[in-house]
């Protein structure tokens, strides 16, 4: 007689969760700094602890107000991995660690409940995977900022009250110098760039042309978060009258509102000039030279006209020689011509458009695009699948994650062995400083690799296009803004146009014959 064997299903393994923590203190003092690596090593090892949950890595911010979340690199780092499917659950202690905001606590929490992933504060006791009502969140959140705004308040009061007094100058050290017990000193390593700067204006060069010897240069320095230069950065050391030795205080203020943003106090509050209020890096004379000078120049470099004030306006790339298309009223008829043609025929031979011709291709290919979405469906799902493939396959993420925490972890330990009286001073901070600046290293080498890739962009700027034409009805007058927002650029060739949209994808229309 046949026997039945019975063979078991294999029980299917269960998924673990990919669990994140988000750590944040909102002052330099030491304190609060060793809060803050208090918060990083219990989350780690909390985290690891839990069989069913994976570490799907630490966000920390620190030493950043809480009161808007695009002030914090890790908090937005966070959002963006949680966007992108890597995230399923968030640890934190408290809603003021997460946000001192009402508006931000509860826009992100719906954001991040519509993806998926679940929020636990720790202190409050809230989970808002279980949670049927956004009201005791929304309760909380008010309180968190109301303690934002008290404390704002409170500084601002602590700061103006010494500015009268002259006791307070600055938080922060300019490039040039360095802040000891509230006295500004000159930085031996940086007073030769103030020096080169206000030198090599002097000397005729225009602030664009310092800030690209700086960038040739490599000129960097630790201590200031700016990877390049820029003609703003030139303007502000020329014009900062730190540099002799004075200082204007209150030039900007932050108003008793959320958020709590910094703006150019233009008259509303009063502000306080100290003189001699520290060692001057530039003579008095030399400085007032380039204020002439700044002022001068101004006037010989005013704008004639508005850049880009057309639609067209650097969108027309001529297929022949490569150059752009610059707009010419004759007769009342906007042309815009290939700017090689315009100088010389013989140089290259591409005709005229019209702009009217260029609005009316326009309008024929987003109609079409209009009735064929599948198109851009498709794409959408394909580039979907290849992020998903990648999402998956960075070690080197992870990596970084475990060293940044490890040398966190090693800041945390030579606090408590400061505290206990365990190790010299001095010791203390060479090896802090060293631990900080392989940190603030790696977060960059972090936040470079985090940065969105070609797909991501593409990904992005193919739902744009969907949403622009999710219910739209077809254009039949030319509409600029919706121009703007497709087209990259437009290759003109004789026989017809080639529109680049902003995703990539590549559609052709014949030009109107004559």
């Amino acid at each position: 007689m046949p026997q039945v064997k019975v063979i078991q299903p294999i029980a299917e393994q269960a998924k673990k969760l990919r669990v994140a923590a988000y750590a944040r203190v909102s002052s330099d003092s030491a304190d609060q700094l060793n809060s803050f690596a208090t918060q990083v090593d219990y989350y780690t090892s909390y985290i690891r602890s839990k069989e069913e949950w994976e570490f799907a890595g630490l966000y920390a911010d620190e030493a950043v107000s809480g009161t808007t979340a695009d002030k914090r690199d890790d908090f937005q780092r966070l959002l963006a991995d949680c966007r992108a499917g890597k995230i399923d659950r968030i640890l934190v202690k408290s809603i003021s660690r997460f946000a001192r905001n009402t508006i931000d606590c509860i826009q992100t929490v719906r954001e991040l409940k519509q993806l998926g992933v679940a929020i636990e504060f720790e202190k409050e006791e809230i989970d808002t995977g279980n949670m049927g009502s956004e009201m005791l969140l929304s309760m909380l959140g008010s309180a968190a900022q109301e303690e934002s705004l008290s404390i704002s308040k409170n500084l601002k009061w602590s700061y103006r009250r010494r500015m009268k007094s002259s006791d307070f100058i600055t938080c922060n050290a300019p490039l040039g110098y360095y802040l000891k017990n509230g006295t500004l000193l000159p930085d031996p390593q940086e007073v030769p760039i103030v020096e080169y700067i206000f030198s090599s204006y002097l000397a005729g060069k225009s602030m664009e042309e310092i800030s690209n010897d700086l960038n040739a240069q490599e000129t960097q320095f630790m201590r200031k978060k700016k990877a390049r230069w820029y003609r703003t950065s030139i303007r502000y050391v020329l014009s900062n009258e730190k540099y002799i030795g004075d200082s204007l205080l209150q030039k900007t203020y932050t108003p008793n509102e959320l958020p709590l943003v910094n703006v150019r106090n233009n008259g509303q509050l009063s502000k306080f000039y100290i003189k001699n209020s520290h060692p001057a890096i530039i003579p008095v004379e030399v400085f007032e030279t380039v204020q002439d000078l700044i002022e001068s120049r101004a006037v010989f470099h005013q704008p004639t006209s508005v850049a880009g004030s057309f639609s067209l306006s650097g969108i027309l790339k001529c297929s022949i020689c490569g150059s752009t298309f610059h707009r010419h009223l004759k007769k009342d008829i906007a042309r815009w011509n290939c700017s090689q043609h315009a100088k010389d025929a013989n140089l290259c031979p591409m005709r005229a458009v019209t702009e009217k011709e260029a609005y009316h291709i326009f309008l024929n290919v987003y109609n079409k695009l209009l009735d064929n979405q599948d198109i851009l469906k498709a794409m959408l799902n394909q580039l979907l699948e290849l992020q998903t493939k990648v999402m998956f396959t960075r070690p080197d993420i992870v990596e970084l994650n475990e060293k940044i925490s490890e040398l966190i972890k090693q800041n945390h330990s030579l606090t408590r062995l400061r505290t206990k009286g365990c190790i010299d001073s001095a010791i203390f901070i060479e090896r802090s400083n060293r631990n900080n600046q392989k940190i603030e290293e790696l977060r960059r080498e972090l936040r470079r690799l985090q940065e969105p890739d070609e797909v991501s962009r593409i990904v992005d700027n193919t739902k744009l296009l969907l949403e622009l034409l999710e219910e739209a009805q077809p254009m039949l007058k030319f509409e600029p803004s919706i121009f703007k927002c497709m087209i990259q650029k437009i290759i003109v060739y004789p026989e017809r146009f080639c529109f680049h949209l902003i995703n990539g994808l590549v559609l052709d229309e014949g030009r109107c014959s004559r």
